[in-house]
């Protein structure tokens, strides 16, 4: 039968808990732990078959931590110390660089904890027992965790379908581990989500329409 084959040289730092993300023909590989935690970032390049130590660091040491491509940004989501990003043209040429870089990581809104970070519809998503929320600008949640128990667990895996679909595989939820595999739609939630704005709008104009009749009632 097949077996895998080691097909890449090692890494440059032994290490375990790091974030992964892939971009074109490099294999990013930040952080993680090897007695403590570090913020070295290493890449693979794929075509040339060869690791790049980089002089790009993470904006503190860190492990169990997440990446994602999300548009134009790179961000680094922790369950507890919390989020950033970095413009993607500015990382790119700051992860390859020979010379010592400024770090230029921008600290964003303190995110929901114990949750899992991934890119769908170009903004990044957290799925944890909060509930779901989407980012730009600041967090809005777009779905309360009573409603999907077993797709909101801490810190489950994730993986995106489609600008519209995720998966969640396991976690930890109602304290226990979990064995879920749950299919989550978020284009419907986002549009209610739209509608409820829209009619919260529509409410306040109906409100406003009333006070304007009354005080001409008044005249």
């Amino acid at each position: 039968g097949k077996e895998w084959q080691e097909l890449y040289p090692p890494m440059h730092t032994a290490r375990f808990y790091s974030g992964v993300l892939a971009i074109e023909n490099l294999v990013i590989v930040s952080g993680g732990y090897v007695n403590k935690h570090i913020d070295i970032i290493e890449c693979l390049d794929i075509k040339n078959k060869m690791w790049i130590q980089s002089n790009l660091k993470l904006p503190q040491p860190l492990s169990l931590h997440h990446m994602a491509l999300c548009g134009e940004y790179i961000y680094i989501y922790h369950f507890s110390y919390g989020f950033w990003r970095m413009n993607k043209k500015d990382f790119m040429a700051s992860l390859t660089s020979l010379k010592p870089v400024a770090q230029e990581w921008e600290r964003l809104e303190d995110a929901p904890k114990n949750s899992s970070l991934l890119s769908l519809s170009m903004q990044p998503l957290l799925v944890g027992p909060s509930g779901i929320f989407t980012y730009k600008k600041k967090w809005t949640q777009i779905s309360e965790v009573t409603s999907y128990d077993y797709a909101c667990t801490a810190r489950a895996c994730t993986a995106s379908l489609n600008e519209k679909t995720f998966f969640t595989f396991g976690g930890k939820g109602k304290g226990e581990y979990q064995t879920s595999a749950v299919q989550y739609d978020i284009a419907v939630e986002v549009e209610d989500t739209s509608l409820k704005e829209q009619g919260k709008k529509d409410t306040s104009l109906k409100e406003q329409g009333k006070k304007d009749t009354s005080l001409k009632d008044e005249y």
